[in-house]
């Protein structure tokens, strides 16, 4: 008889305990760029703006500064000039007629080099105004 009464104590547990069915699960973006639903855009863009640390650089009326165009374009010529000063002494260094030593003064500075027996170029920077100088040592290719 205790046999009858286990199955039954069995039988009413299991038509208690609700069935469970299983699914396939399946992945939905939240972020809109990423095929997320687009209604979430101005949630995720007000969270990002509230977490961003950085500001924009502002003047005194709180609008962001415009450099003056005369500056700008003095400032690209300048850069444009250096450039081409730059890859006339790179190339009296290595080009293909290259030079042992040579000097430059271009305004209150002096380039000088000088290629040495040991593999190296060695470059000195002048500033006649500061007297400040920097040396540069090179290794120079061989060909």
């Amino acid at each position: 008889m205790s046999h009858w009464k286990a199955i039954t104590i069995v039988l009413s547990f299991s038509c208690l305990t609700p069935q469970v069915n299983a699914g396939e699960l399946t992945y939905t973006p939240t972020n809109p760029s990423f095929g997320g639903n687009p209604f979430y855009s101005q949630h995720l863009l007000g969270t990002a703006n509230a977490n961003n640390k950085f500001e924009k650089p502002r003047t005194d009326s709180g609008l962001m500064r415009t450099q003056d165009p005369a500056k700008e374009f003095e400032r690209v010529i300048q850069s444009s000039l250096l450039s081409r000063i730059t890859s006339q002494i790179a190339d009296q260094i290595y080009g293909e007629n290259a030079r042992d030593s040579g000097r430059f003064v271009i305004g209150s500075t002096t380039v000088e080099f000088n290629k040495a027996a040991t593999g190296t170029t060695s470059v000195r920077i002048s500033d006649a105004t500061s007297g400040g100088q920097t040396v540069i040592e090179i290794p120079t290719p061989s060909y």
